[in-house]
């Protein structure tokens, strides 16, 4: 009998590095070498592909120069591959991914032997073997809640990067994907700014103006003294859409029950953003605990009323009433009953959620992988 193969899901973390000057300097060092060598290797697979209309690499071997500049390589084939596709897809004219940011994608991870004062010892093998860097660094609680999960584990391959003059370092846990369970009832989930979740059980969450407010008082002030915001990709609206995905799975583990949610693909532009960054957050985590999640056409969900199914209502901002059975409740409370009803009529099967996964959900070999930096999910890279 064959053995299917056991789904997983890579995450990326970043994590910061204790390096002294002298690193420092051998780490910009090794990152100029791996972005020049990056770009003469997509220069050369592109004459290949001139050459010969596809890319081949047979019989092109570097083996015997190094294990740096095989990394270099197999970056730059990954590379120009996703570019050729992306091209390809969008019908457009190729253009290379030289690299712009200082990276070395060179570098492994080890459990610390002797200095215990350190989680983790990131080692880069330069040129040869006498050139070797060992960087400490230390896991965060993000990285720490990952390494929970059942059958997850911290993989060996590893990036280094510099940011606005700090050195940090991307690293990957690989958890195994567990099947979902089968459920009858199911939370709907309505996405708004006065209440940023509103599930269908009646809880509400935290309003969202007061945090914007503050963000774009702070981000005012800031501007009037020079200085960049200082939020990063994780602004505290997020933040707050972030705190409220965890509870959610987490009653959902509790209770037994699956998450609806809207399709932010088919939502308006003024909600989508928020929206999709909560169906993406729910998606992946509920997808590490085996919670299921559907997602749902969010077409007439907040005119029609969960009471009698009549579209003939009235709504202003909170309010929700129906004209025909004199309904009258919160308008987020009502969109949440709908979707509700929905999921349960069509049993958890109306689309899945690993269309919001990067990539779509695409499955590379036999993980999926995703991107996680400074608590924010981001697209395109590959809790």
């Amino acid at each position: 009998m064959d053995e299917t193969k056991e789904e997983t899901l890579t995450l990326a973390y970043r994590v910061k590095l204790d390096v002294t000057r002298i690193k420092s300097d051998m780490l910009g060092m090794l990152c100029d070498f791996f972005q020049r060598e990056h770009h003469a290797q997509l220069d050369f697979l592109d004459s290949i592909v001139a050459q010969e209309g596809r890319l081949v690499l047979k019989g092109k071997s570097q083996a015997g120069e190094g294990e740096f500049k095989q990394r270099v390589r197999y970056r730059a084939a990954n590379d120009y591959k996703r570019a050729r596709k992306a091209a390809k897809a969008l019908k457009k004219q190729l253009k290379l991914p030289y690299l712009h940011a200082e990276l070395c994608d060179a570098a492994e991870v080890q459990e610390p032997r002797k200095a215990i004062s350190f989680d983790l010892w990131v080692h880069i093998e330069g040129l040869s073997r006498d050139c070797q860097l060992y960087l400490p660094a230390r896991k965060h609680r993000a990285l720490n809640r990952a390494l929970d999960y059942p059958s997850a584990s911290l993989c060996k391959s590893a990036q280094v990067m510099r940011r606005k003059g700090k050195w940090y370092a991307i690293v990957y846990v690989r958890c195994a994907l567990p099947e979902p369970c089968e459920v009858k009832e199911w939370y709907g989930n309505d996405v708004g700014v006065r209440a940023s979740v509103t599930r269908s059980d009646g809880y509400q969450g935290p309003d969202l103006h007061p945090i914007l407010k503050a963000q774009k008082k702070r981000t005012a002030e800031r501007q009037r003294q020079g200085m960049p915001h200082d939020f990063g990709r994780q602004t505290p609206q997020r933040q707050a859409l972030a705190r409220e995905a965890r509870l959610l799975v987490s009653v959902a583990l509790a209770t037994g029950r699956g998450i609806a949610l809207e399709d932010p693909k088919r939502l308006p532009r003024y909600k989508q953003w928020a929206a999709r960054y909560f169906a993406k957050r729910v998606a992946l985590l509920a997808s590490l605990v085996g919670v299921q999640v559907t997602l749902i056409a969010p077409p007439y969900t907040s005119i029609t009323c969960s009471k009698c199914g009549s579209v003939e209502t009235f709504r202003y901002r909170s309010c929700f009433r129906c004209h025909r059975c004199g309904y009258t409740a919160n308008a987020d409370f009502n969109a949440s009953c709908n979707i509700r009803a929905r999921a349960c009529h069509y049993g958890g099967s109306h689309k899945s959620p690993k269309s919001l996964l990067p990539g779509g959900g695409e499955v590379i070999g036999d993980s999926v992988l995703c991107t996680y930096l400074e608590g924010g999910w981001r697209e395109g890279d590959g809790s």
